[in-house]
C-alpha cells in the first residue's frame, strides 16, 4: 500500500475546483493534442499534480475512492477543457475499476510504486487472440484494435482473452495486465474527432504475462465462457466516458457565450449586437437547457450506480434503465450542439475555431459501441416488456 493512504481526501468542491483550474491549460494545448494524436505529457502531469488520477482508486491503494456522482462531475470539467484529455482521464478512472479485479500481489506491486499509474483498458474480437499457458503465467498473441492512451499509459488492462492449456484446449478466459511498452503500437486512429485520445491498435506478440497480473475465469460446464467482469463495472466505465462528452457540450457552450458577449453584429441584419436578437437569445437558452438536461441524466445514472450495494451487481432491468439514461444524456447534448453551431455560424467550422473540435469530439465519442443508441433502446424495450434476452452480449 502507498504512504498516500493517509492523505486527506479532497472535498467535492476542491476537486471540481482543481479540474476547473486546469481548463485554460487544456484548452491552450487542445490543438497540439489533436495534431500529435495524444494528450501532452504536460496535461498528464497537471492531472497527476491535481490528484485527478485518483478519483476511482480505492483508499487502500492511495486514492480518493469517490462516489460516481463526484467522479463524473470532475471528469465533465476536464472534458469541458479538452474532450480528448477528459476521455483519457475517464478511461483511466474506468480502467482502475477493472484493474481492482486483479490479484492483490499485482496490485501491491503497481500501487506501491505509483498510486498515480495511468491505466487503459482494451478488448478484442480478433479470432486469433489467445493466451497459452506457460510456466509462471500466460503467453499472449493477438490484436487489440482500440486502445485509448496506449502511448501514454503505464498499464494496459486486456479483457476477455481466451486461455488455452498445453494441449491447445480452451480452458477459460482471462483479464490481463501488462505495460503497453510490451505491445507493438499500430497508428490506426485516423478519424474525425477525439484525435487526441490516440486510440490506436496494440498487438501482442508472444507477450508474457505473469500470474500475479492474471484474473482467470474457467469455462462453465456447458463450455461457455463466464465474463470475469461484473456487468455493472462495465457500464460504470461507459458512464465515465460519457461524462467527458457532456463536458464537450459544456465547453462549446462556454465558447459560443463568450463570442456573443463580444457584442459582434448579427450579419445581414439590423442587429448591431447579435446578443440583442430574441431569436439568438432563445437558441442560446435552448442549448443551455438541453445541456443542463443532459447533465441531469448523467447524474441520475451516477446516483443509480451509487445506490448499488458494494460488491453487488445491479439487476438487468436496472442496468437497462441506466443505459437508457446515458443515451438520453448524449442526445440532449448533441441537440444542444446543433443550436450552438447555428449560433456560431460558418465561422464556427473554421479549423482555427475550437467550437468545431468540440462538435467533432462529441459526434465521434457518442458513437462508441458501448453507447450504441439502437441496441440500448432495444435492450430497454425488451426489459420493460419481458420479450427476450438482451441483445448486448457484454451487459
Amino acid at each position: 500500500m502507498s504512504e498516500s493512504t493517509a492523505e486527506k481526501v479532497p472535498t467535492r468542491e476542491e476537486l471540481i475546483g482543481r479540474a476547473q483550474d486546469l481548463i485554460p491549460l487544456l484548452r491552450s494545448n487542445a490543438d497540439r493534442t489533436e495534431k500529435e494524436s495524444k494528450v501532452p505529457a504536460e496535461n498528464i502531469a497537471a492531472l497527476r499534480e491535481a490528484g485527478l488520477l485518483r478519483l476511482s482508486t480505492p483508499r487502500a491503494w492511495g486514492g480518493w475512492e469517490l462516489s460516481m456522482r463526484q467522479q463524473v462531475e470532475v471528469l465533465s470539467e476536464l472534458g469541458r477543457g479538452c474532450p480528448s484529455t477528459g476521455w483519457i482521464a475517464a478511461n483511466h478512472a474506468a480502467s482502475v475499476d477493472l484493474v481492482m479485479l486483479m490479484p492483490e500481489p499485482g496490485l501491491r506491486e503497481i500501487y506501491g510504486a505509483d498510486p498515480d499509474a495511468v491505466m487503459l483498458s482494451a478488448a478484442s474480437l480478433d479470432p486469433s487472440l489467445r493466451a497459452d499457458t506457460v510456466p509462471g503465467g500466460l503467453k499472449v498473441n493477438g490484436r487489440f484494435p482500440y486502445a485509448s492512451g496506449c502511448e501514454l499509459s503505464d498499464w494496459a488492462f486486456l479483457a476477455w482473452v481466451p486461455v488455452h492449456d498445453e494441449d491447445g484446449k480452451q480452458t477459460g478466459v482471462a483479464n490481463l495486465l501488462a505495460p503497453p511498452t510490451g505491445l507493438r503500437i499500430e497508428h490506426t486512429w485516423k478519424v474525425a474527432g477525439l484525435l487526441g485520445t490516440g486510440t490506436h491498435a496494440m498487438v501482442a506478440e508472444d507477450l508474457f504475462v505473469p500470474d500475479r497480473f492474471v484474473q482467470f475465469a474457467p469455462l462453465q460446464p456447458t463450455g461457455e465462457p463466464v465474463s470475469p467482469i461484473p456487468a455493472t463495472v462495465l457500464i460504470k466505465g461507459n458512464l465515465h466516458s460519457l461524462s467527458s462528452l457532456v463536458g464537450a457540450a459544456r465547453g462549446a457552450l462556454d465558447l459560443v457565450r463568450a463570442k456573443l458577449e463580444e457584442h459582434k453584429p448579427l450579419a445581414f441584419s439590423t442587429y448591431t449586437r447579435a446578443i440583442d436578437s430574441a431569436a439568438v437569445q432563445q437558441a442560446f437558452a435552448e442549448a443551455t437547457h438541453l445541456i443542463d438536461t443532459g447533465v441531469l441524466h448523467m447524474l441520475a445514472v451516477a446516483d443509480g450506480f451509487d445506490a448499488v450495494p458494494e460488491g453487488e451487481d445491479a439487476t438487468p432491468a436496472e442496468r437497462a434503465r441506466l443505459r437508457m439514461h446515458m443515451v438520453s444524456s448524449l442526445e440532449r447534448c448533441r441537440d444542444a450542439m446543433q443550436r450552438l453551431l447555428d449560433l456560431a455560424g460558418t465561422s464556427g467550422f473554421a479549423q482555427s475555431n475550437p467550437v468545431q473540435r468540440y462538435w467533432r469530439d462529441l459526434e465521434i465519442g457518442s458513437r462508441h459501441t458501448a453507447l450504441n443508441r439502437p441496441m440500448i433502446f432495444e435492450d430497454y424495450a425488451r426489459s420493460l416488456l419481458g420479450t427476450g434476452a438482451p441483445v448486448s452480449l457484454l451487459f
